[in-house]
């Protein structure tokens, strides 16, 4: 083997060592960027305020509404009020690293991806004052280090998951006036907010009062002064997908 044959073998061998190590991020930024651009693609942004948000700009630490850690990694996502519909994406369960996602008083709407179940950092959820329809996803159970959880204000229905028991970390839980319905579980949270549901009951009698009786349902009175909620119709969850079809070619 000639001395020139032996130099581009160990320039070869360097430079695949090189691309193994750093060619696919070692801290997620590839596929933070891939999950952030999912879940803009899904938005609806009239106001512009996730513009910034471009795979060609490939570092999402100087993009808006994201947080970052020291080293790089996305922790936070925080787009309050800011007008977004539209639904969230899957691809949120790729925000592996993050701790953080404060997407209140906006107007999203479908269901709350199952997918968030696979954040296993996050600590801080709140979805609340949006138009999230359907079930909580039973997959929150697996939110171990969850403290808060806010969901108020939404079309949410079903029961509450009472496997939300083993998340043992919970400060705050506000399920508040959505339609939830069945026997109210025992949580280990120390606020748990469930007012303005009126389908939720517990050792067999509905937690309402006359104040809080939805248009849509009837209502006996009985002997003890307690109200019987027997709901009338229960509408389904229906909602659109918006997004840029070429962005998965």
């Amino acid at each position: 083997m000639s001395i020139r044959t032996e130099i581009s073998v160990l320039v070869c061998c360097l430079v695949f060592s090189r691309l193994s190590t750093s060619g696919s991020p070692s801290n997620g930024v590839g596929s933070e960027v891939i999950a952030l651009m999912g879940i803009k693609s899904f938005l609806v942004d009239p106001n512009g305020v996730l513009e910034n948000w471009d795979e060609a700009s490939p570092d999402p630490c100087t993009w808006s509404m994201v947080t970052c850690s020291a080293d790089g990694q996305v922790i936070g996502l925080g787009a309050p009020s800011q007008g977004l519909s539209g639904v969230l994406a899957p691809s949120i369960g790729n925000l592996t690293n993050i701790q953080t996602v404060l997407l209140q008083d906006n107007n999203i709407s479908g269901n709350i991806p199952s997918e968030i179940g696979k954040l296993s950092k996050l600590q801080n959820l709140d979805l609340s004052n949006n138009n999230f329809c359907g079930q909580i996803p039973t997959t929150f159970s697996h939110l171990k280090n969850l403290e808060f959880l806010r969901l108020t204000g939404n079309n949410l229905s079903g029961e509450i998951p009472a496997s939300l028991a083993n998340l043992t970390d919970l400060h705050l839980i506000d399920l508040s006036f959505n339609n939830l319905s069945g026997k109210i579980p025992i949580l280990p949270a120390q606020v748990f907010n469930i007012e303005g549901n009126p389908y939720l009951y517990t050792k067999g009698t509905y937690m309402v009062d006359k104040g809080s009786l939805p248009d849509s349902s009837k209502a006996k009175l009985n002997k003890s002064g307690i109200f019987y909620v027997i709901p009338i119709l229960m509408v389904p969850c229906y909602y659109s997908y918006f997004w840029d079809s070429s962005f998965f070619i």
